[in-house]
């Protein structure tokens, strides 16, 4: 039984905003992995492989971030009390 199907039978479903936070957060940690991985290559032709990588997970991430930003999801440009109340009023939804 998957996560998704263990969910559904406690009748909790897992909304498109997580899942695109998640997407986010993976993204990044791909992005660090590669600028690691690009910093230690010495081979220039894997180094140039890992370079278009690394510009495809950008514009990736990008594309993610402005997808948020479209649907209100993702309030990186709010000013920070505004953000923690955000983020306060939206760990209350997922208590209740």
């Amino acid at each position: 039984m998957g996560l998704r199907d263990m969910l559904k039978e406690k009748k909790m479903y897992i909304s498109d905003k997580d899942i695109v936070y998640d997407m986010l957060k993976d993204s990044k940690f791909g992005l660090i992995g590669l600028a690691f991985a690009l910093s230690e290559c010495t081979n220039p032709q894997l180094r140039l492989i890992l370079i278009d990588q690394f510009n495809r997970c950008v514009l990736d991430h990008h594309a993610l971030t402005d997808l948020a930003f479209r649907k209100d999801w993702y309030h990186a440009n709010a000013a920070p009390l505004d953000q923690i109340q955000i983020d306060l009023a939206d760990s209350k939804n997922v208590l209740n």
